[in-house]
């Protein structure tokens, strides 16, 4: 019985440790036309540096279109992630719309800011040529809500 106590309270204590140092929503401090980042650095992005929290996160893939979307998002997450040596990388990120917080999407190679996509873009295309290394589409947001769709060609 007293060990039985005795794991709960480790266990309790554990938990309560785990979810105070866990990650915390960035507060959006610029203004809700404003959609920059204010704490979250490039340097933080290519570093890939800070977890992520996110609330009603949402991922569904149809074809080989990929939706992303989320109600709050605070941190640097990698969405897209592949190794590739090609003559030519085409992306094509499709209503990337933002309606709270700051957000930012690029795309890298090696772990550089090759691209910053738009936001509130109907679609975007982005063609790399003679592609050796790892590409990836990284997204950033202070207690951002965000959607868009993307697909690799």
């Amino acid at each position: 019985m007293m060990k039985r106590l005795l794991s709960l309270v480790l266990a309790l204590f554990l938990l309560v440790g785990l979810v105070a140092c866990g990650p915390e929503h960035i507060e959006d401090t610029n203004g809700v036309e404003n959609f920059e980042l204010q704490v979250i650095t490039d340097e933080n992005i290519r570093k890939m540096d800070i977890g992520s929290l996110s609330y009603v996160k949402a991922e569904t893939v149809i074809g080989d279109t990929v939706t992303y979307k989320t109600n709050k998002f605070s941190g640097v997450a990698e969405v897209f992630h592949e190794n590739i040596i090609t003559n030519r990388f085409e992306i094509t990120v499709n209503h990337a719309r933002v309606d709270a917080g700051n957000f930012k999407m690029v795309l890298c190679v090696d772990d550089e800011i090759v691209h910053t996509f738009a936001l509130n873009e109907l679609s975007q295309i982005f063609v790399l040529e003679d592609v050796r290394g790892t590409v990836s589409l990284r997204i950033a947001g202070e207690s951002a809500k965000f959607q868009f769709d993307y697909k690799v060609d």
